[in-house]
């Protein structure tokens, strides 16, 4: 989406300890909102912005309606939602849409609001900047803040990341881990599918992977029903094609400490 700055600019911008940016015009605050929705919350979204847009912008209309909804309701994702329509810059269906992933933030911790910007880079293969998302979440300042369940979750993308890059024993270590907070049956499946691409040279972590009997009969039937799909074959043919293209071994060192190297320029 283009976005071209129609309406008026602000002598004095918008600013606020809480974000990282300032804003002269409507049309910057929804492009910022539209890309940062974890960080919409009621520290800023609030009197104090709703006066800048009065006062700055001549937003008089919008500002009333602000007012209002926040007074009924409370509820900071409305008047975003509010902000976006009165923009005039998106489609009836892209308001919907943005009225859907606001609705999925109602109730979230900010924590899990980040993760699921992480969720969305991950969706859309964007994979670098999905692992930055949830390696910044796996930090030991977060650790107390979430719940294992989390922690378990924001692990298991990560491996996911990493398995569609081809760094499987990492991955494997990783649905481990995350099988070992969670007990959830896919972190175990994607652990055991992840091992079928590691060299027995390597050391993987499996320290959760307590795979007990009726755990290893479950994983069993699990995969032979997978195995009974001939796309199974064609899917494993491929990323054992893709794999041995390159020389995994050698570019996931330079691969992870790239990562490492900027994530830690970005903090």
């Amino acid at each position: 989406m283009l976005y071209y700055i129609e309406g008026k600019k602000a002598r004095n911008p918008f600013t606020h300890e809480n974000l990282p940016v300032r804003f002269y015009t409507l049309e910057e605050l929804c492009y910022f909102m539209e890309k940062n929705m974890y960080l919409i919350d009621a520290s800023w979204l609030g009197e104090e912005l709703f006066a800048w847009l009065e006062g700055e912008l001549d937003e008089d209309v919008l500002a009333a309606h602000l007012r209002s909804s926040r007074r009924k309701t409370g509820d900071v994702y409305s008047c975003a939602e509010w902000i976006f329509r009165a923009s005039g810059h998106y489609t009836e269906n892209e308001l919907q849409d943005i009225a859907a992933l606001l609705d999925q933030m109602r109730g979230k911790t900010k924590m899990e609001r980040r993760k699921m910007r992480g969720d969305l880079y991950l969706d859309a293969g964007r994979y670098r900047k999905a692992a930055y998302i949830y390696i910044e979440l796996l930090q030991k300042e977060y650790a107390i803040q979430m719940t294992e369940e989390l922690r378990g979750h924001i692990l298991h993308n990560l491996g996911v990341v990493y398995a569609r890059l081809f760094l499987f024993p990492e991955a494997a270590g990783l649905f481990s881990e995350a099988y070992a907070l969670s007990r959830n049956p896919k972190s175990r499946d994607a652990y055991l599918y992840a091992m079928n691409y590691v060299d027995d040279s390597c050391q993987i972590n499996e320290q959760g992977m307590d795979m007990n009997f009726t755990l290893m009969k479950d994983a069993l039937n699990h995969l032979s029903e997978t195995a009974d799909d001939p796309a199974y074959y064609e899917k494993r043919r491929e990323a054992s094609e893709t794999a041995g293209a390159f020389d995994w071994k050698a570019a996931r060192t330079e691969l992870l400490q790239k990562w490492s190297d900027e994530w830690r320029s970005m903090v």
